[in-house]
């Protein structure tokens, strides 16, 4: 049984080696293999490609601007208009008031 026993050690302790063996082997060719290593860098922008994005931004933001100031130009515009409209209005009413207060006083001086 002795014999079994280091007959069955052995062959274990063989596997074991074995294995290990075969790892350091398969590590020893993965290290030898030369490594590529692929790196991506931006493109720099240069000063002017920035000075024009600078320059687009900055019409872009003062066309907002002025469209901002002419919408509120145009209901200041709006309100005005109907401002006027009722004075309009008003000075109609009045002419037509005097028209008819002028033509009564006609009338009764004869």
């Amino acid at each position: 049984m002795d014999k079994k026993r280091a007959f069955l050690f052995s062959l274990g302790s063989l596997v074991i080696l074995g294995i290990g063996l075969s790892g350091v082997v398969s590590l020893g060719r993965a290290s030898e293999r030369s490594r590529e290593y692929f790196v991506a860098v931006e493109p720099q922008k240069s000063d002017t490609v920035r000075m024009i994005e600078a320059y687009e931004r900055l019409s872009s933001q003062y066309l907002t601007l002025v469209q901002q100031h002419l919408a509120q130009m145009a209901a200041v515009d709006r309100e005005l208009l109907a401002k006027l409209d009722s004075i309009e209005t008003k000075l109609d009413a009045m002419a037509v008031r005097l028209s008819r207060l002028e033509g009564a006083a006609t009338q009764e001086t004869p």
